[in-house]
């Protein structure tokens, strides 16, 4: 097909927040939300092109683009219709995916803005409300001394824009003035709180309890000193709350991980785990048991076959005759005559 005919939109370029929020991301290529993209662009601007126009724009495969509105014709968001031997593409309105209640699509996305406020500021919170005075003293009182500027307006910054309760922001700063935490620190796990819809004293110790076994299990791996990777946090949340292994079970499966491939490597120590999870071991013992198991049943078998195998140069199935040194000498005086 020669060319492409876009129809649909007419007044504005706009990328439809539903498109954004429900189907750009979740396309199986990311290409694939460029080429609707520009597809939009085009339709603003009464534009007709090729697919082969598109994928040179976009500096990717013509079949790229061919699959990509194969797929959004597929979610409903654009019709294709074969015309005049081109290709006619309509955008569509994106339907509104169906969420299931209670699902973390539910819960309200903290963008990540530093807080700042003036002392002025300050002061009139805390004239409107008495309990971010309370809070500011408790800081006090946990750290021993005033708390900086910064602090104040991070502490100020939880309670009123990210809607933290009284009680899991003392928790926060119990843990971070003991620890001696940085205030940057203490905002990113107050965003992380607040996404988590963390409300309780209790859930908010529980989350710090599970939060220090990141770092106990890098410790594992001899890696301590620095934060856990996305990738690894998935792995040992997996390894402790999915399949409920104890920390001594993953530290043994860590310390196999580098004495067999001398670095950290999560993946391979899922595979130790996952094969431990699949026998239902849930203890150092259980292991070590399984281990001593294994090497007697091998030990048994090599000393089968080692009994088993007959002596060197005798045949099995053959008795050996035997001569006499007179019988010898005769056979052999047969043999010489013979020649």
């Amino acid at each position: 097909m020669s060319s492409i005919k876009f129809s649909g939109v007419k007044s504005s370029t706009a990328v439809d927040n539903n498109f954004i929020d429900n189907y750009m991301a979740s396309a199986p290529n990311p290409a694939f939300s460029l080429v609707y993209i520009y597809g939009l662009r085009c339709a603003f601007g009464g534009i007709s092109v090729s697919n082969g126009d598109i994928a040179q724009r976009l500096n990717m495969l013509e079949s790229d683009v061919v699959n990509a509105w194969n797929y959004w014709a597929d979610t409903g968001l654009v019709s294709l219709e074969a015309r005049d031997g081109g290709l006619e593409i309509e955008f569509m309105t994106p339907p509104v995916p169906a969420k299931s209640a209670g699902s973390a699509e539910d819960r309200p996305i903290i963008i990540a803005v530093s807080p700042s406020y003036s002392p002025q500021d300050i002061e009139d919170i805390i004239n409107q409300t008495p309990e971010v005075g309370e809070l500011l003293k408790t800081a006090e009182n946990l750290k021993g001394k005033p708390v900086s500027p910064k602090e104040t307006e991070a502490i100020v910054w939880m309670h009123q824009s990210l809607e933290l309760p009284f009680e899991v922001i003392f928790v926060l700063l119990s843990y971070c003035f003991g620890s001696d935490k940085p205030v940057r620190y203490m905002e990113k796990t107050a965003m992380d709180w607040a996404e988590k819809g963390i409300s309780t004293a209790e859930d908010a110790g529980n989350y710090l309890s599970f939060s220090t076994n990141y770092a106990r299990v890098l410790g594992f791996f001899g890696a301590g000193g620095r934060s856990a990777t996305k990738r690894e946090k998935g792995f040992v949340d997996k390894w402790l709350k999915e399949w409920g292994m104890s920390l001594e079970l993953v530290e043994l499966a860590a310390s196999r991980t580098v004495e067999n491939t001398g670095k950290v490597t999560f993946a391979y120590c899922d595979k130790i785990l996952e094969k431990w999870h699949a026998l239902s071991f849930t203890t150092v013992e259980e292991v070590e048991r399984n281990d001593e198991d294994y090497k007697n049943t091998k030990a048994k078998t090599a000393d089968t076959r080692q009994k088993l195998q007959p002596p060197k140069g005798v045949f099995n199935n053959y008795s050996q005759n035997t001569y006499t040194e007179e019988e010898i000498n005769d056979i052999l005086k047969r043999k010489g005559s013979i020649l």
